[in-house]
């Protein structure tokens, strides 16, 4: 899932005025472009960068006393939390192997990794952010606990609340210059111009004259676009091209 990527475009050419009769469709065209060079920098760097938009429904432990009450077994935590992610809810775990251990009245720990917390929402009502605190992945409830969870209601009733929030990694700085590169290369491709993306050509003869180009094959096997400047990155950070970012199980 590529979510938010940055895209740096002084490299483009410019777009027409928007009252010219071809600007929805060379946007359109950009646009397009665009996403499928982030698609293919994602997947050649390993997966791992990406922000995406999220929303958790923790499960709320009741205080201390209840806890020992009703869970006798001492161990009240729930193993997942329902993510809104990609479309869809999922059942996540947070990263303390099976379960979310700093879990508690106060603390809920969300499916990280966090990036930044956007709204907190109880019953319906926006939280200000003076009420809550985010610790890495733990995000405390300031003076009180966290209300009850019911998850058989949905958002907005009383007795529910919800935690939107921007989960993973941002790519590294610099990167944006990456994607406007690989855009503009498939924009010259689009329209028929001269472009450096490699070609299925490995030996040319022309008025006399034989030359080779690389095997893009040999490009493509190894996880690379056939730009330097941008095989370079990618060699730094996924050498061994991995096909996702490895995990700790």
């Amino acid at each position: 899932m590529t979510c938010t990527w940055p895209v740096d475009r002084s490299c483009y050419l410019a777009l027409p005025e928007p009252s010219d009769p071809t600007y929805a469709a060379r946007l359109a065209q950009q646009n397009a472009a665009e996403d499928l060079a982030v698609q293919i920098l994602w997947s050649l760097s390993g997966r791992q960068f990406g922000v995406c938009e999220a929303t958790a429904r923790p499960w709320s432990p009741p205080p201390q006393d209840e806890w020992r009450y009703r869970y006798p077994s001492g161990d009240p935590i729930a193993p997942f939390i329902p993510v809104y992610w990609g479309g869809s809810w999922i059942n996540m775990t947070c990263s303390c192997r099976r379960r979310c251990t700093l879990t508690g009245p106060r603390a809920a720990h969300l499916p990280g990794p966090v990036n930044e917390i956007v709204t907190v929402t109880e019953a319906g009502v926006v939280l200000d952010p003076s009420q809550y605190a985010l610790e890495g992945e733990v995000l405390y409830r300031v003076g009180q606990a966290w209300p009850p969870q019911n998850l058989d209601r949905p958002l907005g009733e009383p007795n529910t609340w919800s935690v939107d929030y921007l989960r993973g990694y941002p790519a590294p700085a610099g990167v944006a210059t990456f994607v406007g590169l690989l855009t503009k290369e498939f924009l010259a491709a689009c329209n028929g111009d001269k472009c450096r993306l490699p070609r299925t050509v490995t030996g040319v003869t022309r008025q006399g004259v034989s030359y080779q180009v690389y095997n893009p094959q040999t490009i493509y096997a190894s996880g690379k676009t056939g730009l330097a400047e941008i095989d370079l990155w990618l060699a730094a950070i996924n050498p061994h091209a991995a096909m996702a970012a490895p995990k700790v199980i």
